[in-house]
């Protein structure tokens, strides 16, 4: 069963079959000493030119390897709740998700004049699993689970919660009662609620001060989308936790957790008769008010380059990154925008990996991808980590890679027919079980993806991905990718400011302080 994800919600996710499922980064090199390759990557960074033939002799891809769809039956649940069943006897096993959509952007909703909420929503989801539910104390549920040989996983994202339980098929009418219940009839525990929140304290200070991933990510979301949007701050910190009490996250969840706002996915050896009976069990009591209607402004274009610095006291490394907008998830230009974004820095053979850090030894890990949301364009990402004394030639290098696949070095038929194979296959991989069927059917559901079925959907987007263009391709870099009009934003040390300076003026915010600014540079002279 997969482990429950962090409740940080943006994912950087390498382009891999549809988009939503995330590829690690490249296992980190050893970084060079600066004094050892400085002098080499600076003039390395105008000449050189990423490898445009990673494997030799790679054959052209084949015709898409036939996928025997499972049966994806629509449920009624007699209310505004959907649900469907993907029936496969395969294996003797159902997994169970319900999916609320009250994720990270919804705690906009809970904003005041006091301030931020950022936070309240994976608070709440938390305390559903751990407060206990229905007649039972949190650890009584726990050990009902656990007996059940199951462990049930809440996943916080940007736009959704998921809850979910994998277990043996003789056991699914046990265990879905305890889903169900978990969801739908919360205790709200006092002594749990302050536990939790202790521990989400703990959690945002120690990255508040050591995780230059999250303080990068943190701030890039703030730059991009500003303090109006939903996306804008898709993180607590810990004063937005030090903001909630139990009473507000009790009305988050009424607000949020209604019928209208859920979708429950049984997927595995069930037969549609029960997978009917259960779905209209899970709902019967659930709230019928309607959901609260997100505002999803439109973001401020970027124009020029826009530089923040996260600053993480004494840091000796850095990370970074570059970000602009490309198009919304739903966009017929998807497939091919997301294979430029694979050549860029997809994997091993991707160009940043190949150029940034094997030719230039510049970063210890290096990699680009585009962020999934439900709304708006998606962030296009470039990413590198480096030593602090680094960090210049890295942003060099990875604006020289924009630049380069956008059009002065395009991609080249070898450099596609690796990236068709990789996403095409990527596809193969995820529908091997229903377990992760049911990960692209919810997919399909949250993101508003065509398709009659989760099944259609990924035949059409694979069909999309072969016959792909090298002309089409290209354009969807020249027209989405770019070193220019891009936010960079380095979470490092206070001293990399005038390094940063010289690319242009530096709002420089404190990632203690709520991101406070605390200082802006002037572009140096």
């Amino acid at each position: 069963m997969r482990a429950p994800k962090s409740v940080l919600p943006m994912v950087l996710a390498s382009v891999v079959a549809c988009g939503g499922e995330a590829m690690p980064p490249p296992k980190p090199a050893p970084v060079p000493s600066a004094s050892a390759s400085a002098s080499a990557s600076a003039s390395a960074s105008a000449s050189a030119a990423p490898s445009t033939v990673v494997i030799a002799g790679l054959p052209p891809p084949g015709e898409p390897k036939a996928i025997t769809p499972a049966r994806v039956v629509s449920l009624d649940t007699k209310t505004a709740a959907r649900a469907l069943a993907i029936v496969s006897s395969r294996l003797p096993i159902v997994y169970a998700r319900i999916v609320v959509r009250a994720g990270e952007a919804s705690s906009i909703l809970a904003r005041d004049a006091k301030g931020s909420r950022a936070g309240i929503a994976a608070l709440t989801a938390q305390l559903l699993k751990e407060g206990g539910a229905g007649p039972w104390t949190g650890p009584e549920l726990a050990q009902k689970i656990d007996a059940l040989g199951t462990e049930l996983s809440v996943d916080v994202e940007a736009d959704r919660v998921t809850f979910g339980l994998s277990v043996t098929k003789d056991k699914l009418t046990q265990a879905f009662e305890l889903l169900s219940i978990v969801v739908t009839k919360p205790r709200f525990d006092a002594i749990e609620f302050d536990k939790l929140k202790g521990r989400q304290l703990d959690r945002v200070r120690q990255q508040q001060k050591g995780s230059g991933m999250w303080m990068a990510r943190a701030a890039l979301d703030r730059e991009l989308y500003g303090d109006a949007s939903p996306y804008g701050v898709l993180d607590a910190t810990d004063r937005s936790i030090a903001n909630v009490s139990l009473a507000e996250v009790k009305g988050f969840y009424a607000k949020n957790y209604v019928a209208s706002n859920m979708l429950l996915v049984l997927a595995g050896d069930v037969d549609e008769a029960a997978a009917q009976r259960l779905a209209q069990g899970a709902f019967a009591k659930v709230s019928s008010a309607a959901a609260p209607a997100l505002t999803f402004p439109t973001p401020a274009p970027i124009k020029g380059t826009r530089l923040v610095l996260a600053t993480k006291a004494e840091a000796k490394q850095a990370d970074i990154l570059v970000a602009r907008f490309g198009i919304p998830r739903a966009d017929a230009r998807w497939p091919d925008l997301a294979l430029a974004v694979q050549t860029l820095g997809g994997g091993m053979s991707g160009r940043l990996f190949v150029d940034v850090r094997e030719k230039r030894s510049l970063a210890y890990s290096t990699y680009g991808a585009m962020r999934e949301q439900a709304h708006g364009p998606m962030p296009i990402v470039a990413y590198a980590g480096t030593q602090s004394a680094m960090v210049r030639q890295s942003i060099d290098g990875l604006l020289d890679n924009l630049r380069w696949i956008a059009g002065e070095r395009p991609i080249t038929e070898g450099e596609l027919a690796i990236a068709k194979q990789s996403l095409e296959t990527g596809f193969v991989y995820r529908l091997e079980t229903i377990g992760s069927v049911a990960a692209l059917a919810i997919d399909k559901d949250t993101l508003g993806l065509p398709g009659l079925d989760v099944y259609d959907y990924v035949a059409s987007y694979r069909r999309a991905l072969h016959d792909a263009t090298l002309d089409g391709v290209r354009a969807a870099a020249r027209a989405a990718i770019s070193a220019d009009d891009v936010v960079i934003v380095v979470a490092g040390d206070a001293s990399l400011g005038p390094t940063l300076a010289k690319l242009g003026e530096v709002k420089v915010v404190d990632p203690e302080h709520a991101f406070a600014t605390t200082a802006t540079l002037p572009k140096a002279q």
